[in-house]
């Protein structure tokens, strides 16, 4: 079996009021503002899978700044799974500074979401590192024993859009936490 496991897709609103989005969120806008990079929809992906041979793939939606916009992308990635459920796995994603984060997670879980991701910290504006931020997360994906993907770079290298500074000494800080 083929899987991928790391697609982003939007829905028909997102896309076709992607203006809009970008003026609500910077981190949307500074990697989605060229009209090159394309947003894809379910879709979409299940076409390139079939193009490709991939048999599941894991999709996201987004790691908005406002929980808001988590929760609406989240609906989407509900429906598109619920759709496709053969074919497409879904994540959830939260806002970990607001504070319906975990409940928003758990609803997620309740209606089929597998996990968590991929989580923004550097365009969400949260410390992946303080314990205090992520608690709520981690017990509830520890409680479904469940996984959580984040954006994570390095310190070396070339500069790129959307490049953070997610490094790995935070992610083993975040692990020695939960």
């Amino acid at each position: 079996m083929i899987i991928d496991f790391h697609s982003h897709i939007f829905s028909d609103e997102m896309r076709s009021s992607r203006a809009a989005y970008l003026e609500r969120d910077a981190w949307f806008a500074t990697l989605y503002d060229d009209p090159k990079h394309r947003l894809a929809s379910a879709e979409d992906v299940i076409a390139s899978m079939d193009a490709a041979g991939v048999d599941r793939t894991v999709v996201f939606g987004f790691p908005w700044r406002d929980g808001g916009l988590c929760r609406e992308h989240n609906d989407y990635i509900i429906d598109a799974v619920r759709r496709y459920p053969d074919r497409l796995v879904g994540f959830a994603c939260v806002q970990p500074l607001d504070a319906k984060d975990a409940q928003e997670l758990e609803r997620c879980i309740q209606a089929g979401l597998r996990g968590l991701g991929e989580l923004g910290p550097d365009g969400q504006r949260f410390d992946i590192e303080d314990s205090r931020i992520m608690a709520a997360t981690a017990e509830v994906l520890q409680h479904h024993g469940l996984p959580l993907l984040t954006h994570a770079s390095e310190p070396m290298g070339h500069s790129y859009a959307g490049k953070g500074q997610t490094f790995p000494w935070k992610l083993v800080k975040l692990a020695e936490n939960f």
